[in-house]
């Protein structure tokens, strides 16, 4: 430490992107470069090959590229103004798991192996598999000059398919999988690059780390809790180490929240303290599952992974958005920053908001539930009052107005989910009213107030989730491709359960069916005297 008493930066401070789930409208890639280079970050891990697409267009390949792929002179482009910022660009290429941008193509359905969706793989077993990774890697590594190459291999089950069962027979659990691990080894170091690989299945097998080569770089993704002793392992063999958080991943939506700048201060702080020594390369933020969440909305926890990255220890968070208000949106009113915080402090997490945003009877369900939680309806006013000190700011707003105007948008959903909580149990509280008063023998033209009265809160809250379906619609739009299929529903797959428009539409159209049931039922009501059992 000098005498100020900071640590040192990071020597690796970056951020992974996720084209290859969800892919940006192409401009966007340049600001955040530019914007990386200003808060002080200077690794971009650009996944571009997942399950879901390959956005990369390769002269040998073309046939992997999906809808809205870089094409090779935008590609060269976008490395131009990396460097031009000091930002290196990290290709990851997954080569075994997450591989369906291979085998769903049908002159490689052959070398899946596994299901359709989940822990899929290419089979590593197959003796065309190799071969075509190898021509794959190898292009890659002519269009990305960098030092690294990220060859994924995380997350897949294998033994489903009768070679590996046979290949790994008499052999430990994991020994296909570490053969596969060297195999691609060899082939990203005759490209000349170090290869980096996703850590989970040492974590789960540490007897490999004495067959793997240890100039595998581990990258450590630890999304909720951070395991220094699972890193620690890592480092112990010899081998050199990142640190994973998670800027988004699995308990946000909408924005980050209190838990996601947890997850990065504590991996940072375990990577400067108790681990600090010469393997530990330095700390990227994943930014995974960008359906989930408004994109520009993800802007200040950007910042703040610059901040933390530089000098390696937490910061306070107020006093941070206070200055990320002033620099980003030109407002120098405290208030702004305080309320930036506060309503990420206060964001609901993933599964809250599917729950308030109720499309099925589970989620009405689990939406009462939370009703009665002290801890989700405590963060209402929070939320409410952060809402009006953003909406007051917003004319004295004298930079990215657009931006500042998304995270005003991720504000009032998430307000709209602690409503729309409290609205169903009021909607709850009349039905419930009206069946005591129809046990109670009260005349059908009474019994049917409550229920009217039911249907005028579930109107309410349909016309407030169509509202901002609207509003995320436009967004969406002004951000991302229109044409790509998680706006909406997916074919095939169940993106929509947790991305963020998709919800919000199904949420209106769901409480229009709940209000319209309901509606019917009262008229009936008075005319049988037959209660409408179930809201």
């Amino acid at each position: 430490m000098g005498r100020s008493g900071r640590r040192a930066a990071l020597g690796i401070r970056g951020i992974m992107a996720d084209p290859a789930r969800l892919v940006e409208r192409h401009e966007f890639y340049p600001r955040l470069v530019e914007m990386m280079g200003e808060w002080g970050l200077n690794t971009l891990w650009w996944h571009f090959a997942d399950d879901e697409g390959f956005m990369l267009e390769l002269a040998g390949h073309g046939e992997l590229a999906g809808p809205h792929a870089f094409t090779r002179a935008e590609t060269a482009r976008l490395l131009a103004k990396a460097a031009d910022c000091g930002v290196e660009v990290v290709p990851e290429v997954e080569s075994l798991g997450h591989a369906r941008y291979i085998t769903r193509l049908p002159r490689y359905r052959a070398l899946a192996d596994g299901p359709e969706y989940g822990f899929n793989a290419i089979c590593p077993s197959h003796p065309r598999t190799l071969p075509l990774l190898a021509e794959i890697i190898r292009e890659v590594a002519e269009v990305f000059p960098g030092r690294y190459f990220h060859a994924g291999l995380d997350e897949v089950n294998l033994g489903d398919c009768p070679r590996c069962r046979r290949r790994g027979q008499g052999r430990p659990a994991w020994w296909v999988y570490a053969e596969h691990v060297k195999a691609v080894h060899e082939i990203v170091r005759d490209c000349g690059r170090e290869m980096i690989i996703w850590a989970d299945h040492v974590e789960r097998w540490p007897d490999m780390l004495e067959v793997l080569p240890n100039d595998i770089i581990m990258a450590h993704w630890q999304y909720r809790e951070v395991r220094p002793d699972a890193i620690g392992r890592s480092l112990a063999a010899g081998f050199r180490v990142i640190g994973c958080p998670a800027l988004c991943h699995s308990g946000d939506m909408i924005m980050p929240n209190a838990a996601n700048y947890a997850n990065m201060d504590a991996m940072t702080e375990a990577l400067a303290g108790p681990l600090r020594r010469e393997g530990v390369l330095g700390v990227v933020n994943t930014w995974w599952t960008l359906w989930r969440g408004l994109r520009d909305a993800y802007l200040p926890g950007v910042a703040y992974t610059g901040a933390l990255l530089r000098r390696r220890r937490p910061l306070a968070k107020r006093a941070f958005m206070r200055r990320f208000a002033r620099d980003f949106f030109g407002l120098t009113e405290r208030s702004a920053g305080d309320a930036l915080w506060a309503l990420q402090e206060a964001m609901p997490d993933r599964h809250e908001v599917a729950a308030a945003l109720f499309d099925s009877p589970t989620d009405l369900h689990a939406a009462l539930s939370l009703a009665e939680a002290d801890a989700f309806e405590a963060r209402g006013p929070a939320l409410a009052e952060a809402n009006l000190a953003l909406s007051r700011c917003a004319r004295r707003v004298r930079a990215r107005r657009r931006e500042f105007m998304a995270v005003v948008l991720a504000g009032r959903i998430a307000a709209l989910c602690c409503r729309q909580v409290q609205e169903l149990a009021s909607a709850a509280d009349h039905y419930r009213l009206a069946e005591r008063m129809h046990e109670s023998g009260h005349k059908p033209e009474h019994v049917a107030a409550p229920l009217n009265a039911a249907v005028v809160v579930l109107q309410r809250m349909q016309a407030d989730a169509g509202k901002l379906a609207a509003a995320a619609e436009r967004e969406w739009d002004r951000t991302r491709y229109a044409d790509d299929p998680k706006k909406g529903t997916c074919p095939g797959r169940r993106y929509s359960l947790d991305a963020l428009l998709p919800k919000l539409d199904r949420a209106a159209r769901y409480l229009g069916q709940l209000s319209g049931q309901l509606r019917r039922a009262a008229a009936s009501y008075r005319k049988t005297g037959r209660f409408p059992f179930g809201l």
